[in-house]
């Protein structure tokens, strides 16, 4: 590996890290192109806005251009908070539990969405 791609990596890893953790107190706005993992990292930062910072999963927007996208988004987040509930189950860590079980239940109010359906 070269120096340029190590650099490469490491800003693009610093980046993914503040969407996904560093930056929760952040208002972020995230472009990229397909198939770099934007999905994923939001459903991580999701998670995390949850989990770790105490917000509500209905007072979360996530705003997608495409209707599939928001459905996959939605799907993939509520996916997240069953996996995690399970492991947390396993790990007898019932606060952690509650709060995916919680999750799961609010996923449906959650403002993921389209520009489109913003403006209705």
């Amino acid at each position: 590996m070269t120096d340029a791609a190590t650099s490469s990596e490491l800003v693009d890893e610093h980046v993914r890290n503040r969407v996904r953790r560093d930056g929760l107190s952040e208002t972020l706005f995230v472009e990229a192109g397909a198939g770099s993992g934007k999905t994923t990292l939001l459903v991580d930062r999701i998670v995390n806005l949850v989990l770790q910072a105490g917000v509500p999963l209905s007072a979360i927007a996530a705003i997608t251009f495409t209707e599939a996208a928001a459905s996959e988004l939605q799907s993939r987040i509520r996916a997240k908070f069953e996996k995690v509930q399970a492991q947390a189950l396993v790990d007898a860590d019932h606060e952690r539990a509650a709060q995916c079980r919680q999750a799961v239940a609010d996923s449906d109010l959650a403002a993921i969405t389209t520009l489109h359906g913003c403006a209705n």
